[in-house]
């Protein structure tokens, strides 16, 4: 029914604009302009059917496609979502989209301006979209959910998420309260192909046309042509039914005016707010090792105008295979325990009434750390013996193991012949083919693994020599030639050995030296002779005057190791004269060996080892001539035995004792070594020996050396004299010496003379015992020395610059200890040296005598004291100053005037004495009127009237 509603709004597309086209061309004219109109409409209306014609295989080919266009999303897990490919040559969505619905592997598509991404989703929830808050991004990237990873769809997903509806009402009001941006949005899907436009060409009118639940709208006003659209309060689905709007859908299939009508008659949303503000929530990523299975994930969240209680919510978006993670929320923490190896991906959101966002947080598990063991080396064979005229071995270690992982082989030759230099593969098949000497091969292998560990082995090769025997020469048949023939060709083909004839060599006779002949190619089997003459020639056999020596280098010998030496004797050889030099030297082995005497018939050969050797004995008698002769010394590899340690007892010694040998006894040898020890201090020593023999088996002992305190310790003094020790003469010395025991009260046993550290002084250690041969306490002797030589400091002989036990033995007051560098006490809190003897620099010894909180005491008394003394003095002073200024204050006088106060003249002059007179008599006035009295002239009248009158004053 669909598809010829399609066809028949295709014909009725093409039937009006023929109709439009006869209009013009009838009424309007055809003219060129109009033409040009007339065409560009018509092909705008074709481009329309087309596109309208195409909506239908979209859904086709891609039936769980997702009719929304995500702009300005991303993948939730951004590029952990899934496996990104670029499509080349791909610039519009909608040519993205139909290549993704034509591949298996496809789920999503990505735009990011004019490139095409096709997702590979590791998981559905992953490429579930995600509004991106930054404004720079969100206009230039699409998303489109072309199908899950599952058999579900696109709504079932997003549907499930647990903050789904959350999240589809914030995108829902973002979208109402920014019209243009969907307008955008809108403008873009019928750009791209409008993924949800399945409209049908209608008349209105005529409702037999569309589908139920649509109706026929017109395109433009006062025009019966239409579209079949969905009623109000309906959506088209993926088939192209129309069905009733869910809210959760109205954000993405609606347009403007319906979704915003059918959201506010939503009674669940009038009291929601128009906007929510959008939160910025971090959470950092862990990485934990195990054995270690747990670990918290703490997450916050941030607004810079909410301060409102944040809800959080933790979600697992993915967990390696199998785990059984225990999860604990506790708010923005999330607490995991009983974790596996493996990457988990979690979300976390964030939220308040008006506030929203979320983060992801990654946690890795990393294995366990490994504890490394060295490669096991495993050569096959580890011993193998050839036999000439082989020359080729393999030696195969390639199944050695490590417990990670082999990462380097390395052969080297550790013994050969004399002159072998082999170039040796790092592989861990070894492949020899130049083993063309008799004798014994050892190589040896190291492998280093992943962790730079190292593992060795040795693989011996014996090659034993084939049984050489000498070539047979043959020169062929006697021949006649008949002048003129002078030339003739001899053979010497017919010669043979066992091996093969290296060389070949044709000589005259000594009787035909002198016969004229023309030879060519002397060195080779055929010899070519000319210009020969006529005889013949004639060899005559006579016997010598003086016989050769007859060399005999005695039997072949065998021995078996461990034994690597051997004597051979050539005494058995004869001459009939004299036999005048012997000569022994060695043709063969497997390796070099040294003779003891190689002149002698007898010598002793040494440094064999496993194989076969050949030894020549060369004999010369007194007319020169030599005989040599061969023997052959077969060494055997039997069994070997270790060798046996022996470090010795362990044994203890005493200081002032600081040279130690310890003589190392091994069995079947005659060394002894010997570890010489040299300034050993007070403690315990452990010194493990490993022997090796020849063939590398070894052998371990250890010894333990307990060195103890010297027992005199304790009572020995030493005494540093300014002279340096290397000019301390011994004349010097036993004065010294005699001198001392003067000084002291008993008998000194001087110890050793040692150079003072640093300084190079002398330095004598001595200590003294008593008639008894009991020794005296060192600070008594030291005490006595130090009252002896503060009255004469010369008495010794030289400046003493130091005097003092060898140990510290200062108890420090019993509240520090004594430092033996400083001969300092190290006081404990609360106690200080006494200050008398620190500064006055006294020979006594320092303590820690002094208590700080008494010091503290005694300063503030002693402060208290001086201040009080200091006030009590400066008041006496005061005082008496005070005193003295009250005596010496001058008295005031005033003459006296007639006043009506005053008595008469007569009565004044009859209290007088016949010596005075009125003009040398003043009177003195003691005291000060007071302010507000009645007063005249300075006198204050009697209670009779008259006032009374000073004492008289002669002046």
């Amino acid at each position: 029914m669909k598809k010829s509603a399609t066809n028949w709004s295709l014909a009725a597309h093409f039937i009006a604009i023929s109709y439009l086209l006869l209009f013009s061309i009838l009424y309007i004219g055809m003219d060129e302009k109009h033409l040009f109109g007339v065409i560009i409409i018509l092909l705008s209306c074709i481009s329309n059917c087309y596109l309208y014609s195409n909506s239908k295989s979209i859904r086709q080919q891609c039936p769980r496609l997702y009719e929304k266009t995500f702009k300005g999303y991303i993948p939730r897990g951004n590029v952990s979502a899934g496996i990104f490919e670029e499509i080349e040559g791909v610039t519009k969505l909608r040519n993205c989209v139909l290549k993704c619905c034509m591949k298996d592997n496809c789920n999503v598509v990505f735009m990011n301006d004019e490139k095409c991404y096709h997702i590979t989703c590791n998981s559905n929830e992953l490429c579930i979209p995600t509004f991106t808050s930054n404004p720079d991004t969100t206009d230039h990237v699409y998303m489109v959910l072309v199908k899950p990873t599952d058999e579900d769809t696109w709504e079932d997903i997003i549907s499930q998420q647990e903050d789904s509806k959350l999240q589809l009402d914030r995108e829902m009001y973002q979208i109402l309260n920014d019209r243009n941006r969907f307008k955008d949005v809108y403008r873009d899907l019928l750009m791209e192909g409008s993924f949800n436009s399945d409209s049908i060409s209608c008349e209105v009118g005529i409702n037999n046309i569309c589908e139920p639940n649509e109706i026929c709208s017109p395109q433009h006003p006062k025009s019966r042509s239409g579209i079949c659209q969905c009623k109000d309060g309906f959506i088209r689905n993926q088939d192209g039914d129309c069905f009733p709007l869910l809210v959760k859908d109205a954000a993405f299939h609606s347009d403007p005016d319906m979704l915003t009508n059918h959201l506010l008659d939503t009674p669940d949303n009038k009291s929601m707010p128009v906007t929510q503000q959008h939160l910025s929530v971090t959470a950092e990523s862990k990485e934990v090792r195990l054995p270690e299975d747990e670990v918290a994930l703490v997450a916050s969240a941030g607004s810079e105008d909410n301060d409102d209680t944040y809800q959080f919510e933790w979600t697992s978006l993915h967990q390696p295979e199998g785990s059984t993670a225990v999860k604990h929320q506790n708010g923005g923490e999330l607490h995991l325990e009983k974790l596996t190896e493996g990457l988990y991906t979690f979300k976390v959101s964030a939220s308040t009434p008006t506030a929203y966002g979320e983060a992801f947080v990654n946690v890795t598990v990393l294995p366990a750390k490994r504890i490394n063991t060295p490669p096991t080396i495993i050569i096959t064979p580890a011993n193998q013996t050839i036999k000439q005229p082989n020359s080729a071995a393999v030696i195969d270690a390639s199944s050695s193991t490590d417990d990670d992982g082999i990462i380097s082989w390395y052969w080297e030759l550790q013994q050969g012949p004399l002159g072998y230099q082999p170039q040796l593969k790092d592989s861990p098949t070894l492949q020899l083919n130049d083993l063309t000497k008799p004798g014994n091969y050892s190589f040896k292998l190291t492998v280093t693994d992943t962790d730079k560990a190292t593992s060795s082995e040795l693989a011996n090769i014996t090659v034993l020599a084939g049984t050489d025997y000498p070539p047979e020469a043959n020169a062929g048949e006697d021949k006649i030639i008949y002048l003129p023939h002078n030339s003739i060709t001899l053979s010497g083909n017919l010669s043979t050995d066992d091996h093969a004839i290296t060389v070949w060599e044709w000589t005259k006779s000594a009787d035909d030296a002198q016969k004229a002949v023309d030879m060519q190619d002397t060195r080779t089997p055929y010899l070519q002779l000319s210009n020969l003459e006529e005889g013949g020639v004639h060899v005559f056999v006579k016997p010598p005057t003086n016989k050769p020596p007859i060399a005999n280098a005695g039997p072949n010998l065998t021995l078996s190791l461990p034994q690597t030496w051997v004597v051979i004797d050539a005494s058995n050889s004869t001459d009939d004269n004299k036999i005048m030099a012997f000569k022994w030297e060695q043709l063969e082995g497997p390796s070099t060996v040294a003779f003891e005497n190689s002149n002698s018939s007898k010598t002793n050969v040494t440094g064999l080892t496993k194989g076969l050797y050949t030894f020549k004995i060369s004999v010369t008698d007194d007319n020169k001539n030599v005989a040599s002769d061969k023997v052959y010394v077969t060494v055997n590899q039997n069994k070997n035995q270790k060798p046996t340690a022996n470090a010795g007892e362990d044994f203890i010694v005493e200081l002032p004792r600081n040279i130690v040998l310890l003589a190392i006894s091994m069995e079947k040898t005659d060394e002894s070594p010997v570890l010489i020890l040299t300034d050993v201090t007070v403690g315990k020593y452990i010194f493990n020996l490993t022997v090796y023999d020849e063939q590398g088996l070894s052998d371990s002992d250890s010894v333990t050396l307990v060195v103890k305190n010297d027992p005199m310790l304790l009572f020995l003094i030493e005494i540093t004299i300014d002279i340096d020790v290397k000019f301390l003469t011994e004349s010097q010395y036993n004065m010294l010496k005699g001198k001392l025991a003067l000084l002291v009260k008993d008998g000194s046993k001087l110890r050793k003379s040692t150079p003072e550290i640093g300084s190079g002084r002398a330095v004598l250690t001595f200590y003294v015992e008593s008639p008894d041969g009991k020794s005296i306490s060192a600070n008594e002797v030291v005490r006595h020395l130090r009252q002896k030589l503060y009255v004469d400091a010369s008495l010794l002989g030289f400046s003493v610059a130091k005097l003092q036990t060898a140990i510290c033995q200062n108890n420090c007051s019993s509240h520090g200890v004594c430092n033996e560098q400083t001969r300092k006490c190290e006081c404990e809190a609360f106690w200080i040296n006494d200050m008398f003897r620190l500064y006055l620099k006294t020979d006594e010894d320092s303590d820690c005598s002094w208590s700080i909180l008494y010091v503290v005491l005694g300063m503030i008394c002693s402060t208290v004291a001086t201040l009080g003394a200091l006030w009590g003095t400066v008041y006496l002073c005061y005082t008496w100053c005070t005193k003295s200024t009250s005596a010496t204050k001058p008295t005031t006088y005033k003459l006296i005037e007639d006043t009506e106060d005053l008595p008469p003249f007569a009565s004044r002059k009859s209290n007088l004495s016949d010596s005075d007179t009125d003009s040398d008599i003043v009177f003195e006035s003691r005291s000060k009127p007071p302010r507000f009295s009645d007063l005249r002239n300075g006198h204050k009248p009697n209670r009779n009237g008259f006032s009374k009158m000073g004492r008289r004053v002669k002046t």
